[in-house]
C-alpha cells in the first residue's frame, strides 16, 4: 500500500492547514534565527527546543491526513499540546549529535580530532536519516527510546530514496526560499511533512506485510 496519492490529494484539500503548519515551523525558526543566528552548537539545541516540539504537532497532522483522511488547522492546534514534549524528545537527538559534530569540526585544526570528527559526522548524517521517521513513529505509534530509533533507522536503510528525498525536499526550499523569495518557506514544511509522513507509513506498511 502506498500513501503518496493522498499526500498529493492533500495538497490542495488540506492547504489551509498546510499554510498553518508552515507558519507555526517558520515562527519557531525564526525565533531560533533572532536569538541565534548563524549555524552553532547553540543554535542547533535551541532549534530542537523551538521547532521540534513544532515540528512534531506538524507531522502528528499530516500522518492523520494520509492514514486517516482528517485534517484541520484545530487538530494542529491539539497536536501541539498533546506531542510538544514528544518533538522536544525526537529533535534533541539529531541537534546533540550535530552540535557535538559541530564542535569537532572548529577544533579539527588538530588531527588528534580528525576521528571523532568523521564519527561524529557519519552519527549526525544517521541521525538525519532517520529522524525523517522518527518523529510520525513517535507521535503515532507511541515508540521512544532506543526502539524508537532503531526502527527508524531500519525503515531508512530500507528505501534511503524516502528520507533522502525529504532531505532534498528541505534543501531546495532553503535555496529557494533564500535566493527567490521568502514566502517559499512559509509554504514548504507542510508539504514536507505530508511527504515524510507518506514515505513513513507507506514503508512502515511493506515492512509489516
Amino acid at each position: 500500500m502506498t500513501y503518496l496519492p493522498r499526500a498529493f490529494k492533500a495538497l490542495w484539500h488540506e492547504l489551509p492547514v498546510l499554510v498553518a503548519a508552515g507558519v507555526l515551523v517558520c515562527l519557531s525558526s525564526g525565533l531560533v534565527v533572532l536569538v541565534s543566528p548563524g549555524l552553532s552548537p547553540i543554535s542547533l539545541l535551541l532549534g530542537a527546543l523551538l521547532v521540534g516540539p513544532a515540528w512534531a504537532a506538524v507531522t502528528a497532522t499530516t500522518d492523520s491526513i494520509v492514514r486517516d483522511d482528517r485534517g484541520g488547522v484545530l487538530l494542529l492546534l491539539q497536536n501541539l499540546k498533546r506531542h510538544a514534549l514528544a518533538g522536544l524528545e525526537v529533535a534533541c537527538v539529531p541537534a546533540v549529535i550535530a552540535a557535538l559534530a559541530l564542535l569537532n569540526w572548529q577544533l579539527s585544526s588538530s588531527a588528534v580530532f580528525a576521528i571523532p570528527l568523521a564519527v561524529s559526522g557519519c552519527a549526525t548524517t544517521l541521525a538525519l536519516l532517520g529522524s525523517c521517521h522518527a518523529f510520525s513513529l513517535r507521535v503515532t505509534t507511541g515508540l521512544r527510546g532506543k526502539t524508537l530509533w532503531l526502527t527508524a533507522l531500519h525503515l531508512a536503510a530500507r528505501a534511503p530514496l524516502v528520507p533522502l528525498g525529504v532531505l532534498a525536499l528541505v534543501f531546495v526550499a532553503l535555496l529557494l526560499g533564500t535566493s527567490v523569495t521568502a514566502s517559499l518557506l512559509l509554504l514548504a514544511p507542510g508539504p514536507v511533512a505530508l511527504f515524510a509522513s507518506a514515505g513513513t507509513w507507506t514503508e512502515r506498511h511493506a515492512l509489516h506485510r
